[in-house]
């Protein structure tokens, strides 16, 4: 029955191709070739930082494995977390679980193939991040097609073990709990996890490895390189047998080899059998709703509402987005991980090697850059799936007394007002900690409060242009087309503005060096009106588009 299962998704894989025709065919074209072009970069950055390592004397091919060992490790740890959060839709809340449920088939099945599903859906993107570095590996260290092939089925077990132990966990926790809240608490925890990965990753400043002279003894270092990293973990495993693959010691890699299947083989044997026994009990209890108690409180919106009827439908709307926001777990993992990357990037920003300061204003008026691509990041999120998380929903909003325009803008403000603080935060910290000059943090301020404005405008645009309101999960929609879309755009926009701000800081740094008559009025003017220009195209264009397609939406 597994095999039936099986063949049907491939089945339908299949048919999908074959659907594709006309603009859908090139725009899957066209996004597969930008794809290829980001992992062919990732592929030459890898490349260069592998062809220094080996160069070093002695250490050099200890350098490489080292290095390899710790992204297996990271990947297998990324996985897993992913494996805890993705497995908890997977099994217990797929739109076609009913349906398989009523079918002839066995429940143990059904389980398995929900598995396979999670482990897939949490390790792909993984799998092909690291393939350009493992490209790059078998090119410095001059081996041949079959080390790529070895790789490819070493990485099965591996990505299966490392998505068994996500499936465990959330099949033991809701037979322990059956209950929709479980899938929360669970949601949390796994955000939890990738942002504690991620933080400390960062805080332990991995840029040491290729400092030996920060080890008192060079001995200590050269043993440091030769020891194994997390030698009970299937990513030891594999590099073990990728080590052993390179030297040519085949009794090496065969054992490894063995070694990781049957721990795969094994555990996989034990889920089958714990799937009857655990899986049914889970899955009933998900199927409940969580009860929500109101208070009869009179709220903050009814009151701003009777003060100001004209602002009744805008606070209506917000005060649904407001009991969305504390009741759905989604939100608040996401907020967690933003919180994350926030302590990583200002960590970074306090770690860099600057001395004049001179230097260190200029890094600051280019960190805006940086600073947006975080608030696009986090529009990604929040602001770009606004829309389309309505779900089922929407056609409430659209049989309210409420105009699509007037739903676009309170959406808009919801997100536009943490993101342009989140935004101002970020350069005034960076500004603080890299101690820019008055001129710079002043420009900053102001260019990355307008980027905040502009991109949260652009991303409830685009949400609006490319609506999925049968989505299951919020990260499909940041991995969509409109969602790649979107980071395009952003990305774009914040490329134009530092090109355009660029000429009047390089004024601004000639009247520093103690060049005469280093400000141009003209140019001034120009790059003012372009800056103009620019951001009024930014708004109005997906705005507008957005406001005609949602329009003409019909439920």
């Amino acid at each position: 029955m597994l095999g039936l299962l099986l063949a049907r998704k491939g089945r339908t894989f299949i048919n999908t191709l074959l659907a594709l025709r006309g603009w859908r065919l090139a725009k899957n074209a066209m996004f597969g070739g930008v794809g290829a072009l980001m992992l062919s970069a990732l592929y030459a950055g890898f490349w260069r930082l592998l062809n220094y390592l080996e160069g070093v004397q002695l250490i050099g091919p200890m350098l490489s494995w080292k290095l390899t060992s710790m992204v297996l490790l990271m990947t297998f740890t990324m996985v897993i977390v992913s494996s805890i959060i993705i497995s908890m839709s997977t099994l217990y809340y797929s739109f076609d679980l009913k349906f398989l449920f009523s079918c002839p088939l066995n429940l143990r099945s059904i389980f398995m193939d929900k598995a396979l599903e999670t482990v897939f859906y949490s390790s792909w993107t993984l799998v092909l991040a690291i393939l350009p570095y493992i490209l790059a590996l078998g090119r410095i260290k001059a081996l041949g097609a079959g080390f790529y092939l070895a790789y490819c089925g070493l990485m099965v077990p591996f990505v299966m073990l490392a998505g068994a132990a996500g499936i465990i966990f959330s099949m033991t926790v809701m037979y322990l709990f059956p209950s929709s809240r479980t899938r929360d608490i669970t949601w949390l925890l796994g955000s939890l996890s990738v942002a504690f990965v991620y933080v400390m990753f960062r805080f332990s400043k991995p840029e040491k490895l290729l400092r030996p002279d920060s080890l008192e003894v060079v001995a200590q270092y050269i043993q440091y390189l030769q020891s194994p990293t997390a030698p009970y973990l299937p990513s030891w495993w594999v590099t073990k047998a990728m080590t052993a693959y390179s030297a040519g010691h085949w009794p090496a890699f065969w054992l490894s080899a063995l070694v990781l299947c049957g721990a795969a083989a094994a555990v996989y044997g034990f889920i089958y059998f714990l799937s009857g026994r655990l899986y049914m009990r889970g899955f009933s209890g998900a199927q409940g709703s969580p009860r929500f108690r109101g208070g009869r409180a009179t709220l903050p919106e009814q009151k701003l509402a009777q003060r100001f009827p004209a602002l009744r439908i805008p606070l209506t709307l917000y005060w649904k987005d407001r009991l969305a926001l504390g009741r759905d777990a989604r939100y608040w993992s996401q907020i967690i991980l933003i919180a994350a990357l926030i302590a990583v990037y200002l960590f970074s920003i306090r770690q860099l090697p600057l001395d004049t300061p001179d230097i260190r204003s200029l890094v600051s008026f280019l960190n805006v850059g940086v600073a947006g691509f975080v608030v696009a990041a986090i529009g990604l999120r929040f602001t770009f799936p606004a829309i389309s998380l309505e779900g089922n929903s929407f056609w409430l909003l659209k049989s309210a007394p409420a105009g699509t325009a007037e739903i676009m803008r309170e959406k808009l403000m919801v997100s536009m007002v943490p993101s342009a603080l989140i935004g101002l935060i970020l350069i005034t910290i960076s500004n603080h900690l890299l101690n820019a000059d008055l001129f710079v943090s002043l420009l900053s301020a102001f260019t990355i409060l307008t980027a905040s404005l502009v991109i949260s405008v652009m991303g409830i645009g685009l949400g609006a242009v490319f609506p999925d309101f049968k989505v299951e999960n919020i990260h499909q929609l940041e991995s969509s087309y409109g969602g790649f879309l979107y980071m395009a755009c952003a990305m774009g926009y914040l490329s134009l503005v530092v090109a355009v701000e660029a000429w009047p800081v390089q004024m601004h740094f000639a009247q520093r060096f103690g060049r005469a008559h280093a400000w141009d009025p003209a140019g001034v003017a120009l790059c003012a009106g372009v800056f103009l220009l620019l951001n009024f195209t930014a708004v109005y264009v997906p705005w507008k588009i957005g406001l005609r397609n949602l329009e003409r939406y019909e439920v």
